[in-house]
């Protein structure tokens, strides 16, 4: 435990050092006990904001996860488990205040959400929580560090955005785009035909069969799902604020896909490994990831996405999030895009000169969004 004297405590030591001059030129005995009640003070501070943080325990949820900019509404515990009450604490981590209570009784409980607002993505481990308390004349306050399990995921703020180009539309039931062909399943009706071998009986549309042509069943609009991979470029540039704009547009791109109803294969830098989410997921590994993801400075080189983009569907359309594109990155691509690849490039909004060919799709990202 650290402890500091208060602004009042100084204070009140200057009192206590006048005071004390001040009995030695007058003789008085009243000064001196002036002097030691105030040191008393002191020394019952000190003894009672020691024992209330000692008895103090702290349990945060064992999941923390809020995006950028967002307030936490997960509520934690804050347990005195001593036989006194505890009073003036505040409780901080990463120099932001926590919690602030003027009084926690003996044995309380107390469930509250804190005071937290974390701006920028990333890991926030509780290792060091800090707790103060100047219990109870405010004269001393005692400090005491806590490590707690556990961590807070940062995630990239999302915006809204259209949906990315996808390709290889499959047949899937729930697709929100639709073929040109008819099915027994869906949701949108599309007319009827007479039964055939393998349609299944529920489909009857029983109305038209009761009029004597035969059995017919119910035809739908065709419902299909299209594929989209992002390859996700780690920080190349060196630059953290470049990185987490990248990450904004990507995790933006990748739940307008999972929205619209499309696969979505997806490959960070960092790791090299292929993830695929299948449509209408809920995208929380998915936040949790990107939110984990590193600064990984020269990441981004010709003999490292090669094979990575080898390990795509070729049914995908392919989206290149990326901090910068040097010439060999540049090379790689084009040979996809020759090769009938579906290629769309991403480049921050301050690059937008930097490419001046590109037989692919081109898009700018920034803070608040892409731009063509």
């Amino acid at each position: 435990m650290n402890y500091r004297l208060t602004h009042f405590g100084k204070l009140c030591l200057l009192v206590i050092v006048l005071l004390y001059f001040a009995s030695l030129t007058s003789l008085s005995g009243l000064l001196l006990s002036l002097v030691g009640i105030v040191l008393g003070c002191f020394a019952i501070n000190l003894i009672y904001a020691r024992s209330a943080l000692q008895g103090l325990q702290i349990e945060p949820p064992k999941t923390l996860v809020l995006g950028e900019g967002q307030r936490m509404t997960q509520p934690w515990k804050i347990i005195n488990r001593t036989r006194q009450p505890a009073g003036f604490i505040q409780i901080s981590m990463a120099m932001q205040k926590l919690f602030q209570f003027p009084l926690i009784a003996a044995g309380q409980t107390i469930s509250q959400a804190p005071e937290l607002c974390l701006a920028e993505r990333g890991v926030y481990p509780l290792r060091n929580v800090r707790c103060v308390s100047t219990y109870p004349f405010g004269l001393v306050a005692v400090a005491r560090s806590m490590e707690l399990e556990g961590e807070i995921l940062v995630c990239p703020a999302l915006y809204e955005t259209e949906t990315p180009h996808a390709s290889g539309y499959d047949v899937m039931v729930g697709g929100k785009h639709k073929g040109l062909c008819h099915s027994t399943s869906g949701s949108d009706f599309a007319g009827i035909r007479p039964i055939q071998p393998g349609d299944p009986m529920k489909q009857i549309h029983w109305p038209s069969s009761a009029k004597g042509q035969g059995l017919m069943v119910k035809l739908f609009e065709q419902e299909l799902s299209g594929r989209a991979a992002f390859v996700l470029d780690t920080g190349h540039t060196g630059h953290k604020d470049t990185l987490d704009n990248a990450l904004r547009a990507a995790g933006s791109m990748m739940f307008a896909a999972l929205d619209a109803g499309h696969h979505v294969e997806w490959i960070g830098l960092h790791e090299g490994s292929l993830q695929v989410i299948p449509p209408f997921d809920d995208g929380q590994e998915l936040l949790e990831a990107l939110a984990r993801i590193p600064l990984q400075p020269g990441c981004l080189t010709a003999e490292k996405i090669a094979p990575l983009l080898r390990l795509i569907s070729p049914k995908c359309s392919i989206h290149l999030v990326l901090t910068d594109f040097p010439p060999g990155i540049r090379e790689v691509v084009e040979e996809m895009v020759q090769n009938g690849r579906q290629v769309i490039l991403y480049l921050p909004k301050t690059d937008s000169q930097a490419v001046t060919s590109f037989s692919g799709r081109l898009l700018f990202y920034a803070p608040q969004g892409l731009a063509a």
